[in-house]
């Protein structure tokens, strides 16, 4: 899936074009919630993942976002990320869109674990939890 969007940007769900190493440093270096992840790590993650890579009109990444998801059930939004030189042009909107009406998840229930405040993410129909004291954790190491 190639979608084209604002100012000549352009995203696509084909791993053959993430830059894995960018993504790396996006990650571990810059995204709170994932500092320090190894490189092994969002590899894996990517590998087993549905992952939407945003495109400058010159080809290099801009941004990311994936889905933790089996296609038929669940869809987990995470890692959404837009770098610093290409925020402010609702590029972030135009990613998350994209991502969460993929074909492959568009009609699955999707989660996302966020700040509560951002309401970015409720214009995309995220709402709170409807059974949270259902939901149980089991921390990884």
């Amino acid at each position: 899936m190639r979608v084209d969007g604002p100012g000549g940007y352009w995203l696509s769900d084909d791993p053959a074009l993430l830059n894995v190493a960018q993504l790396h440093a996006w990650m571990s270096d810059e995204a709170y919630w994932a500092r320090g992840r190894s490189y092994e790590t969002m590899a894996r993650a990517i590998e087993y993942s549905l992952s939407v890579g945003l495109y400058a009109p010159d080809g290099t990444m801009a941004g990311y976002a994936r889905l933790v998801t089996d296609r038929a059930t669940f869809a987990w939004l995470c890692d959404v990320f837009v770098n610093d030189a290409h925020r402010g042009q609702g590029l972030g909107s135009f990613l998350i869109a994209q991502t969460v009406g993929h074909p492959d998840v568009a009609e699955v229930r999707q989660y996302l674990k966020a700040d509560p405040g951002r309401s970015l993410y409720r214009r995309f129909g995220y709402v709170d939890l409807t059974a949270a004291e259902r939901w149980m954790e089991r921390p990884g190491r």
